[in-house]
């Protein structure tokens, strides 16, 4: 099975770790909230110094994917490179690093940005395409996060609308300004780690 290392647990109740074990992969965490760690415990779950570059020294070459959802942006930039070149380190050649952030290269970011006082990082592919220059890190997708549907109809087509437009005015800015972006509120990047 895959090796996963998880910066975070999804959500903050390890519901994407379960999803992971429940298909096979063996996983290990990080985290700094007591009752997660506890939580995590108790399911079994290998938890690797919370230090992401004293756990880096230790587990050079482990893993296979390596996921941080909603994890960078709450890092000063000087941080966020210090992260990046740590799960560099961590992976296997060929193994993926995913990252899920607030866009901020979108209007449609900025909600999901500014909302929340603990956000220290601007992240947007540009700004990871500067970060990994000269790395063995390079971007393999850049899209928008999941999209839920709904559970009832009516929250199904309001959610459909909001996706069309959304499409439509990035479609539009995207000609206009002649780039090809997502402009959803938080995307997903994942970058692979090149073979040496």
């Amino acid at each position: 099975p895959a090796q996963i290392g998880l910066r975070a647990f999804a959500h903050g109740a390890g519901d994407f770790l379960q999803w992971a074990i429940d298909r096979g992969a063996r996983v290990a965490a990080t985290e700094i909230n007591p009752t997660l760690l506890a939580a995590a415990a108790e399911r079994g779950i290998e938890l690797l110094d919370a230090d992401f570059e004293r756990a880096a020294d230790t587990h050079a070459g482990r893993f296979d994917t390596i996921v941080a959802f909603d994890v960078f942006e709450h890092f000063p930039l000087t941080e966020v490179v210090a992260h990046l070149h740590a799960a560099e380190r961590m992976l296997k050649p060929g193994g993926h690093l995913m990252m899920r952030f607030p866009n901020a290269q979108s209007p449609f970011g900025l909600a999901h940005q500014h909302g929340d006082p603990t956000h220290r990082s601007y992240l947007s592919r540009s700004v990871f395409e500067q970060l990994t220059q000269g790395r063995a890190l390079e971007i393999v997708r850049y899209t928008h996060a999941f999209r839920p549907k709904g559970r009832t109809p009516a929250v199904f087509l309001v959610r459909l609308l909001r996706h069309f437009l959304r499409d439509l005015i990035s479609a539009s800015l995207n000609l206009i300004y002649a780039i090809h972006l997502p402009y959803d509120a938080v995307v997903v990047l994942v970058l692979r780690k090149k073979a040496a």
